[in-house]
């Protein structure tokens, strides 16, 4: 009973004496709030979440080595912070997205001052009373603005286009394109987003407001986070030292991710499969190097065949790495490329490479098909300095009509190949042979960028609306009308001229204002308007895009013969009956195909 009692006395002492020491601390009777915004235009300059957005420092000045007090802004741009005790506070700002030489602090409650420090350097501070406001203006190190985001179901893809304005003469770092479920979306909070928008290096001075367009893939979305809304957040980084990320507001995007289902090109010769690695076992190949099946790293079918070289010796010139079909009869059953158009016939070969350096373009060395079974009989071969390879998986593309031919190439019976490379001193060295494909190539031109375009206007790529791949080229009409040119190297044109037809795509946004003026589409081989050219008059148009299809046969020659194994030039222009700047022109996907041909097998299938 005794052992009870005391017990029971030591509780009530216990609260006594915490409650009284309770009471000798004095609780905060302040607060300050307020926003920061743009002093030229008067927006909310919006911020990263936390720690990663900008600080207001606060210092209390009734006290020597007053301990820093730093407040996060929110993400929109405001603040508030209710654990302040009366009294006046220095304040200073560090670590900001905005430029802290250009602050101007006001407040509605309170007066701001100015003093000068220890040092003679002037300082602001603010007197802290109950609820003070204290509004920030200052400008900002960059103005973000969103032209457009969208999400592109089609292409699995979220695109961005974007302005960019610095306010100083630093360089712009970076800019960057970020996706979170959160609406706090930053660089930061970028869950979603793609590794290769999340910084997208500039580092140059922009003269003037520039455009900026992003293209994040939705690698990191998983099938049990498709179908939802998610949050997207441009942004852009200064140079500037200790400088923050400035952003646009974030958009919300419904996302649904899908398997694209890409269209195999052309007929596929799987001469690397394991139903084929009984050909290898009997001697209908031969490597002096080792080789085998690779069942776990490959890019299609069920696997790749593996050869790895070793350096040549006294007795051995060069180090073969793998020949497939090595005898008369060579590999059975053959493969007929017939159905390809000549012109147009390309190879793609899927390979990876262990050390590209081993490879350079002068290497003698070559890769080969042929159709008697044998080197140098019914060979079309590719030297090391018609491609280039790199570490890793990669595509080779591979053009017959190009290549080097000895005896001919009967194509209904292709039962060959070979990739060797001479004097190999380097190894070992590993390549992995996946598959071989051949396809009809159409295209020469896909539009996918500005270079090496000219125009009597503006030009621009257009990445929002286009026909085929990342792009369409744009330009608006002058005084005159428009034109749209471009020359680049040789190229074989895919069809012979008796059945040829030329193709693209062609917008305009007034077809009134072309309709029935002076018009004109060329193409040639001599690399200037009027040189081994044919041309036509441009058809009718409507408004928005138009297919246009000519026949070679139709065209116009002027200035010589063309030369359909080395075309380099294109031009289209017409006079314009509307004010200069009003109508705009696009062009996408130049192509030349063969009338009547199976392009089931082409890059295209219209």
């Amino acid at each position: 009973m005794k052992k009870i009692l005391h017990i029971l006395f030591l509780v009530p002492l216990t609260a006594l004496l915490t409650g009284c020491l309770g009471d000798n601390y004095e609780q905060p009777n302040a607060a300050v709030y307020g926003s920061v915004t743009d002093a030229e235009t008067g927006e909310l300059i919006l911020q990263d979440v936390g720690g990663e957005g900008s600080y207001i420092e606060l210092f209390e000045m009734a006290y020597e080595k007053a301990d820093t007090r730093r407040l996060n802004f929110k993400t929109d741009g405001t603040y508030r912070d209710n654990n302040f005790f009366k009294g006046d506070y220095r304040v200073q700002f560090n670590l900001t997205n905005f430029d802290p030489s250009t602050v101007e602090l006001s407040s509605k409650d309170t007066d701001i001052r100015e003093a000068l420090d220890t040092a003679g350097k002037p300082f602001k501070y603010i007197h802290l009373n109950g609820d003070t406001q204290m509004e920030i203006k200052a400008r900002p190190w960059c103005r973000v603005t969103v032209k457009d985001i969208v999400f592109d179901e089609a292409k699995q893809r979220v695109l961005a286009q974007f302005e960019v304005e610095c306010t100083t003469k630093d360089k712009l770092k970076e800019v960057g394109l970020f996706c979170d479920p959160s609406p706090h979306v930053s660089q930061s909070i970028n869950y979603y987003g793609d590794k290769s928008t999340k910084s997208v290096e500039v580092n140059k001075v922009l003269n003037g407001p520039q455009v900026f367009t992003l293209k994040m893939p939705l690698t990191m979305f998983q099938d049990s986070d498709s179908d939802k809304d998610y949050f997207v957040r441009v942004g852009a980084h200064t140079s500037v030292v200790n400088a923050r990320w400035n952003y646009a507001p974030a958009v919300k995007l419904h996302i649904v991710k899908k398997e694209i289902v890409h269209k195999p090109l052309g007929m596929r010769w799987g001469i690397f499969d394991s139903k084929y690695f009984s050909m290898w076992e009997s001697n209908k190949h031969k490597s002096v190097a080792q080789f085998y099946f690779d069942d776990k790293d490959y890019k299609s079918g069920d696997g790749s065949v593996v050869s790895v070289s070793y350096p040549a010796s006294e007795s051995q010139g060069y180090t073969q790495f793998l020949t497939a079909g090595e005898n008369k009869t060579g590999i059975n059953p053959p493969i007929d490329i017939t159905a390809i158009p000549a012109e147009g016939c390309h190879m793609l070969l899927t390979l990876s490479v262990s050390d590209a350096s081993h490879f350079p373009r002068d290497a003698n060395g070559q890769i080969e098909i042929g159709s008697n079974g044998i080197f140098d009989d019914e060979e079309c071969a590719w030297t090391f300095g018609m491609f280039e390879l790199r570490n890793g998986w990669q595509t080779l593309d591979l053009s017959l009509p190009g290549g080097a031919y000895i005896g001919g190439l009967r194509r209904r019976n292709i039962n060959w190949f070979r990739f060797y490379k001479n004097n190999e001193t380097d190894g070992p060295t590993t390549v992995k042979f996946d598959e071989i494909r051949f396809y009809y190539k159409t295209m020469i031109e896909s539009c996918d960028d500005i270079a090496g375009w000219q125009s009597a206007g503006a030009l621009t790529l257009d990445e929002t609306d286009c026909q085929e791949g990342e792009g369409a080229v744009s330009t608006v009409n002058g005084a005159s009308g428009f034109r749209l040119q471009k020359t680049w190297g040789a190229e074989i044109v895919p069809t012979p001229f008796e059945g040829g037809h030329f193709q693209f795509w062609l917008y305009v946004s007034d077809a009134s204002a072309v309709n029935g003026v002076d018009s004109q589409v060329e193409i040639g081989s001599g690399g200037k308007a009027d040189a081994n050219e044919l041309n036509w008059k441009l058809p009718t148009l409507q408004n928005g895009w138009n297919k246009v299809d000519l026949k070679l046969s139709d065209a116009t020659a002027v200035g010589g013969e063309i030369d359909l194994r080395a075309m380099n030039w294109f031009r289209i222009y017409s006079q314009t009956t509307a004010p200069a700047g009003s109508v705009t022109v696009k062009v996408d996907r130049l192509r030349f195909y063969k009338e009547g041909a199976d392009l089931s097998l082409a890059d295209f299938d219209d």
